[in-house]
């Protein structure tokens, strides 16, 4: 995300500004086709076609902030004007103005915000094209292309591309809520800057795999994207029910792997818990236990069981499989 305080500018800086389209108002572009409809790769004959199609359900997004306004970018995967971002995009908006592929602009609304995952969901004031999700296993190597508004609104709509470098990254991250960890995050070397927070990384067959969230400032060519799956599940969600309810379950922890990391010791997949709130607290699990099924979910990973718990609706009561000592147990949590 890159913030912008018109306030404080320097005067090179706000000459800067008007060359590069801060806030600029534009004619439509009627060659740019925005009917609503699923963007698939049998619709394109090149990368250059899928590209250009996958624009469409791009947006570039200005949020008003109380000492300026900050820059982001969204994707929309369904129909119904939803568009996905960034939670760090929209946090603290006072209002929303979406810039379209054909130059024109509408408002947005937020619909549901996770600040854990660094999520949100706004629907537009106006239904775009939307692109297909891919949630299977990414290939390290695989060609990805990264759509967003680096840096300006002038620079809306850019593409760039990479490969995937590395998949279930955990990084820690500083929020407003203090210092927290990002997991299951997609590593990519397609270049990305501030503003395109909450645009899309897509595969060479034009579905979303991932929303950009941040890069490492010390280094070229190490981004970072959420998985798509818990953004396709939400979305569905809000789709059925614009007042939808996330689920709480109270459960934070680490992938297995990377408990491991941190000297625990135990066998076999699972989220290892580090603390327990709300809900959990009277399920019985504790700070140190291995979450290994969730419902009829089975629980490899933290994105597995964050898909687990979704797939559920507050006061749901819930199975939830641990093991404590290497000994298998079980609880009840009722979702809040």
């Amino acid at each position: 995300m890159k913030k912008f305080f018109c306030s404080t500018l320097s005067a090179a800086l706000l000459a800067t500004l008007a060359l590069t389209g801060c806030g600029n108002m534009e004619a439509a572009d009627p060659t740019v086709d925005m009917s609503i409809r699923q963007i698939t790769s049998e619709s394109s004959a090149s990368a250059t076609e899928m590209l250009t199609e996958a624009r469409s359900a791009v947006v570039g997004i200005s949020v008003s902030l109380s000492d300026g306004y900050a820059i982001g970018s969204g994707v929309a995967i369904t129909d119904g004007g939803l568009i996905i971002t960034n939670n760090h995009v929209v946090e603290g908006g006072r209002g929303i103005t979406l810039y379209y592929a054909d130059k024109t602009t509408g408002t947005g609304k937020v619909l549901w915000t996770d600040p854990g995952l660094d999520l949100a969901v706004v629907r537009s004031s106006r239904q775009i094209p939307y692109l297909d999700t891919f949630t299977s296993p990414l290939e390290i190597g695989e060609e990805v292309y990264a759509l967003g508004t680096p840096l300006t609104l002038e620079f809306k709509h850019t593409v760039t591309h990479g490969i995937v470098s590395a998949i279930n990254r955990t990084l820690e991250v500083d929020s407003s809520a203090g210092p927290s960890f990002l997991q299951s995050l997609i590593q990519h070397d397609a270049p990305i800057n501030p503003g395109n927070s909450g645009g899309p990384l897509i595969n060479a067959r034009g579905q979303v795999v991932g929303i950009n969230t941040l890069k490492a400032t010390e280094g070229e060519g190490i981004g970072f994207a959420v998985p798509i799956e818990i953004g396709k599940i939400v979305v569905e969600q809000l789709k059925a029910d614009y007042d939808y309810d996330t689920p709480y379950a109270g459960v934070f922890g680490f992938d297995s792997d990377i408990a491991r990391v941190h000297g625990e010791n135990f066998n076999g997949e699972g989220v290892y818990v580090v603390s327990v709130d709300g809900p959990a607290v009277k399920s019985g699990i504790q700070k140190g236990d291995l979450v290994t099924k969730f419902g009829d979910f089975e629980v490899k990973d933290l994105l597995s069981l964050r898909k687990a718990i979704l797939s559920y609706k507050a006061g749901d009561s819930v199975h939830i499989k641990f093991t404590r000592a290497g000994k298998a147990q079980e609880g009840l949590v009722t979702l809040q």
